[in-house]
């Protein structure tokens, strides 16, 4: 049975841009609702190689889920981006973007249909691309109020912006993190050159105490 409280996005469009189409270059407060995501858990410094190998695993074991959606939707189907969460033992490397001292995971959101065995059918279909090291895991993740911001160019720029969202607007807005820092990559960066790129950086937020 489909949880009730789980928003579906495929049907759902005003919540589809909310979520993954903000302003550019402006902070601002969303609310992050129920969603479901395949997630695979990575180890080590975010390296570009070992990202790469991650997304492609997720994209593996979720192949047989695409498809049905493609199948269900038609044309009306989209691809999901890949989003990354984030998080440091010490909150003043994630602000400085030392992203050697960061943990993080991969999570791509499916429909609502999708559930854990679903997913668990999925990834056994492709048992065989994926070896016996991937374990990805269905999950229900609620971030609540977020700050999130649209950022379009490299991600050479990422640190400056993070300075100005720990240094600058949540303090000045009474507000302190509340979760994992995330950033969702609504490009495929195999076609669209660095300056182009579209990256939305989200924090989930909770008042000062």
């Amino acid at each position: 049975m489909v949880d009730a409280a789980l928003i579906d996005l495929t049907q759902d469009r005003t919540a589809l841009r909310t979520l993954y189409a903000p302003p550019a270059g402006d902070f601002s407060i969303v609310e992050v609702p129920k969603l479901p995501f395949a997630i695979l858990d990575g180890e080590g410094p975010p390296e570009q190689a070992s990202i790469e190998a991650a997304v492609k695993a997720l994209y593996t074991a979720i192949y047989a889920i695409r498809r049905e959606a493609r199948e269900r939707m038609g044309k009306s189907f989209v691809e999901p981006p890949v989003e990354m969460v984030y998080w440091a033992d010490d909150m003043d490397d994630l602000a400085a973007g030392n992203r050697e001292k960061w943990h993080w995971r991969v999570q791509i959101t499916l429909p609502v249909w999708a559930d854990a065995q679903r997913l668990k059918d999925s990834a056994a279909e492709a048992r065989r691309e994926l070896g016996d090291d991937r374990a990805v895991r269905w999950e229900v993740l609620a971030e609540g109020k977020c700050v999130q911001f649209l950022h379009i160019g490299g991600t050479s720029d990422l640190p400056a912006v993070l300075a100005r969202l720990y240094g600058d607007y949540l303090p000045q807005e009474g507000l302190e993190p509340d979760g994992p820092y995330h950033e969702i990559y609504l490009d495929d960066w195999s076609r669209v050159a660095p300056p182009q790129r579209k990256i939305i950086l989200r924090q989930p937020v909770r008042p000062t105490k």
